[in-house]
């Protein structure tokens, strides 16, 4: 999906940017919390962000991931007074945040920026109801199926032997993604395995047989183009 700052011009990029302020967030540190007041709209500059939700304790799911020229914090700021979700950096991150008023003039004020901000959160739900429908329809294996898909699509390349993925791929953070627990990840993952259905060598997956995922996602039936995490 195609980050909300690279949507935009320049010059309204410039607008965004000037009524910000600049933070820089560690590594495994909260943006924000879920439950605290919606009043900023954060912009990422380098780095990475997860968006996850609590479902217990110890156990969490991913709403999606931000990577650089994205935004993220929409679902409280536009949605309602309170974050619904928490957000924290994957990586050490640059971000600039928009206060939630200052975000509401510029989108009354200029109807073009108001139209992609419009169509970049449509696409944003639209790929999280897609994943969350693979998560809780096809159970535990299709959950897992739908992290590697997914992962493919980010970072894979086709090559003679299947789809290689370039960036590892770690059990605890399938399980992250997914709200299952390590144990059932490793379970499935080595049988698949076994299976020759994909291939690990440290970290760094090879996915032998597509059709297998794909079939057990029905993903001929999906008309999401977002299919990303």
């Amino acid at each position: 999906m195609e980050p909300i700052l690279e949507r935009l011009s320049a010059s309204d990029c410039d607008t965004l940017i000037a009524a910000s302020n600049e933070l820089h967030i560690p590594k495994n540190s909260l943006v924000f919390e879920e439950g605290a007041p919606a009043d900023h709209l954060y912009f990422l500059h380098s780095g990475k962000v997860r968006i996850f939700k609590h479902i217990e304790p110890h156990r969490e799911l991913t709403v999606f991931t931000r990577g650089i020229n994205d935004g993220f914090g929409e679902i409280g700021v536009f949605g309602g007074d309170r974050y619904s979700n928490a957000a924290k950096a994957l990586q050490g991150s640059v971000v600039s945040a928009v206060k939630r008023e200052t975000i509401a003039d510029i989108l009354s004020q200029n109807g073009r920026v108001g139209l992609h901000f419009t169509r970049w959160i449509a696409e944003s739900l639209e790929a999280s109801k897609a994943k969350i429908r693979d998560y809780v329809a096809f159970g535990s294996e299709g959950a897992v199926a739908s992290v590697f898909v997914r992962y493919a699509n980010m970072h894979g390349v086709v090559t003679p032997e299947g789809v290689r993925i370039t960036e590892p791929v770690m059990i605890q953070d399938i399980s992250r993604h997914i709200a299952v627990s390590r144990e059932t990840v490793s379970r499935i993952v080595n049988k698949w395995k076994k299976q020759g259905i994909i291939v690990n060598d440290n970290k760094f997956y090879l996915i032998k047989n597509m059709n297998y995922f794909t079939k057990m996602l029905a993903c001929h039936q999906c008309s999401v183009e977002n299919c990303v995490l």
